[in-house]
């Protein structure tokens, strides 16, 4: 009797177990964690804000989300919807996503420690801005400037691209804005110079445009002298531009090239060519007079002057001292109030932060890509064949994103952004045969 009872219990279980199975998710049921904490769970179909990086530009794009293929971390979500006044189909990487949200309320909204939106200004019954708004709205017209910090490897994480944003920041306050670029780089591509020549060209006719320096070596200085005015920190150092190819630094007529270009943008900011010229080779002496009751500065080719600054076995690096005293440089200003006042300031005063935070946003692209690439070139080398595809679209994404980095510091991989390109739609081809057979 034990027996049979005991046979008949674990069959009513097993009766129950098969009866009553909980109802499974939903096939199109997602879910994302983004790197600022946010997260967003929702279906295909769904109509979503979708916040976005994308070659260092943050960007919005609403519409109704169509799929979301591949599996974590490599998911794309392919949305169909309104970005930057155009209608068309987006594919967006995970990792590229800042937040998510559903209109009607179903996605999670992000959290606190994500970026903060723009209020709107509260009013009073009258339709006015409150008094809170109304000395926020003062403040933003007071004389003051948009910073930019500009470090790292010329080409690679400082650009002519953050640049240019950050004018076009000014642009919307109209001409004449004071915009300050604080270098600090040790120098890197020449290819980028060409680029942030024709930028800083442009953006000087608009604005007033600051170098701030703790660091410019070679393009990093090439950068700083086409600004209007030049200050250094104490610790400040411009110069030692040798361009080399190769392992060989250049010579003959490419070299001449690069030393008239440098004579050139310093005569162009209002300084004399013979100190820069001498930062891009030792085969050029700067030394310079001083009158001692005007002050006046008198430059010459040759050691003639009662002050040494570069002879001929050194390339020229400024500092502070010497930059100062021959008055190539404005000032010296080791905080944002002391610039302030060389400014003619009266006080120190950034109208926003938007400077800073396309410093950031190009940087944290770089370090995810640094981090990033590695890890999808060994799946690559681990995952199965079908899951191929996916990795090395997300490796053609990278060069979308963050190609300088993708080319000089990961030597092109998959061999290059065009031959990856290729690779992928012959993998697609084989894959739809592959489906049609």
């Amino acid at each position: 009797m034990s027996n049979r009872m005991t046979l008949l219990r674990n069959f009513v279980v097993l009766l129950a177990a098969v009866l009553f199975v909980p109802p499974a998710v939903h096939a199109d049921d997602h879910e994302f964690r983004f790197a600022n904490g946010s997260s967003w769970r929702g279906d295909d179909g769904d109509t979503v804000t979708l916040v976005f990086v994308e070659n260092g530009v943050e960007q919005t794009l609403r519409g109704t989300v169509v799929k979301v293929d591949g599996d974590a971390p490599y998911r794309l979500v392919v949305v169909k919807g309104e970005i930057a006044g155009a209608t068309g189909t987006k594919a967006v990487f995970e990792s590229d996503i800042v937040s998510m949200t559903t209109s009607d309320g179903g996605g999670k909204a992000p959290e606190e420690s994500g970026r903060k939106r723009p209020t709107r200004p509260s009013t009073d019954a009258g339709g006015k801005p409150s008094t809170s708004d109304a000395s926020a709205e003062s403040d933003s017209n007071k004389p003051g400037v948009f910073l930019l910090p500009w470090e790292g490897q010329v080409g690679i994480m400082a650009r002519h691209d953050e640049i240019e944003a950050i004018a076009a920041e000014a642009d919307k306050y109209g001409p004449g804005q004071i915009i300050v670029l604080e270098i600090n780089s040790p120098g890197g591509l020449v290819m980028e110079g060409d680029k942030i020549h024709e930028t800083l060209m442009e953006v000087k006719k608009r604005h007033r445009v600051i170098a701030w320096i703790k660091k410019a070596i070679s393009a990093g200085a090439f950068t700083a002298l086409h600004c209007d005015e030049i200050y250094f920190m104490t610790v400040g150092a411009m110069g030692s531009a040798v361009m080399f190819s190769g392992q060989t630094s250049i010579s003959g007529a490419q070299l001449e090239a690069w030393v008239k270009d440098f004579g050139d943008v310093a005569e162009a900011g209002g300084r004399n060519r013979i100190p820069a010229e001498c930062m891009v080779t030792r085969t050029r002496m700067a030394s310079y007079d001083k009158d001692p009751e005007t002050g006046r500065i008198t430059w010459y080719p040759d050691m003639r002057g009662e002050y040494d600054i570069s002879d001929d076995t050194q390339v020229l690096t400024l500092n502070a001292q010497n930059a100062m005293h021959s008055e190539f440089i404005d000032g010296i200003a080791d905080t944002t109030d002391e610039l302030a006042v060389l400014l003619d300031l009266p006080e120190w005063h950034e109208i926003n932060d938007e400077g800073r935070r396309i410093h950031k946003r190009w940087i944290d692209n770089v370090e995810a890509c640094k981090r990033e690439v590695p890890r999808i070139m060994r799946d690559i080398q681990i995952k199965p064949e079908d899951q191929q595809l996916v990795l090395l679209e997300k490796l053609l994404r990278w060069y979308d994103r963050c190609e300088p980095v993708m080319l000089y510091e990961f030597n092109g991989p998959g061999g290059g952004k065009e031959e990856l390109r290729r690779t992928i739609e012959r993998l697609r081809r084989q894959r739809a045969r592959q489906g049609r057979n």
